[in-house]
C-alpha cells in the first residue's frame, strides 16, 4: 500500500521507545499515552485505507448488499421508531448543540486547551468527512425507501453520522472520564454502545452501506486519537512549565 509509509512510522515508534527506555521512562504514563495514541491512529488509518481501496475498486458490493438484506428483514414498527431516534442522536442539530454546550462549559472554566481541541476535533472531523465524500462520490443505497431523508445532498462514503458521532461523543467520553475517573468504565461502555447504535441506525434507515459506516468509524477514530494525543502532549508540557 503506497498511500502510507508504515515502515517509516514503525521505525519512529521504535526509536522513541529506545530513547524512553534509555531514560527509564518507557513505562511512564506519558509514554504509554503517546505510544498508544500513535498506534491507534496508525491502525485506524490502515483500516480506513483498506476499506477505501476495496470500495474504490467495487469489491464490497456482495458484502454490502448481503448485510443490508439481513437488516431489511429486521424491520418492525417499534424498531423503526427506535432507529430513527438513534439516527437523530448523530444528526447535525444535536451534535451542534452538544458542541456548543461543551464550548460554553470550557469557556466558563477557562479550559482553553480543551476548547481548542473540541473545535479542532469537531470541525476537522466534519471537514475531513466532507472531503472524502466529495472524492468518492458514492451513491447511497436504493434497496428500499429510506425511513429518514437527511443529508441526502452528500454522497454515501463514508458515513458522516458514524464519523462525527465517534469524534464528538468520543471526545465527550474522554472529558467525562477525566472528570469522573471512578465511572470511566461505564462512561466508555455507554459511549461505545451509543456510537455503534448510531452507525447501525444508518444501515437500518437505508441511507448507508455497511462499508460507509465502517470507514466512518475508522476515519473518526484516527482523527479523534490524533486530537486527543495532541491535547495530552500539550498538557504534559504545561505541567512541566508549571513545575519550573
Amino acid at each position: 500500500m503506497g498511500l502510507f509509509d508504515f515502515s517509516q512510522f514503525a521505525s519512529r515508534i521504535l526509536q522513541f521507545c529506545i530513547r524512553q527506555a534509555k531514560q527509564k521512562k518507557l513505562f511512564s504514563l506519558y509514554s504509554f499515552i503517546l505510544i498508544k495514541g500513535m498506534v491507534f491512529s496508525l491502525l485506524s488509518v490502515w483500516a480506513f485505507l483498506e476499506i477505501s481501496d476495496r470500495v474504490f475498486h467495487r469489491q464490497t458490493r456482495k458484502f454490502d448488499t448481503g448485510v443490508l438484506t439481513r437488516v431489511q428483514d429486521m424491520h418492525s414498527p417499534l424498531l423503526d421508531l427506535v432507529m430513527k431516534g438513534f439516527s437523530l442522536l448523530g444528526g447535525v442539530v444535536l451534535i451542534t448543540l452538544l458542541c456548543l454546550g461543551l464550548g460554553v462549559w470550557f469557556l466558563t472554566r477557562r479550559q482553553m486547551a480543551e476548547l481548542k481541541t473540541l473545535v479542532c476535533t469537531a470541525l476537522g472531523g466534519t471537514t475531513l468527512n466532507l472531503l472524502i465524500k466529495d472524492f468518492f462520490a458514492r451513491d447511497r443505497p436504493d434497496m428500499w425507501a429510506a425511513l429518514v431523508h437527511d443529508d441526502l445532498n452528500t454522497s454515501s462514503y463514508p458515513s458522516g453520522h458514524a464519523t462525527i458521532s465517534l469524534v464528538v461523543y468520543g471526545f465527550l467520553a474522554y472529558i467525562l472520564s477525566s472528570q469522573f475517573p471512578r465511572w470511566r468504565g461505564l462512561i466508555l461502555l455507554a459511549t461505545v454502545v451509543l456510537v455503534l447504535a448510531i452507525g447501525w441506525s444508518r444501515l437500518y434507515v437505508g441511507l448507508h452501506w455497511p462499508t460507509d459506516v465502517l470507514a466512518g468509524y475508522a476515519a473518526g477514530f484516527a482523527w479523534l486519537s490524533a486530537c486527543l494525543l495532541t491535547l495530552e502532549v500539550y498538557r504534559k508540557r504545561q505541567r512541566r512549565r508549571e513545575g519550573h
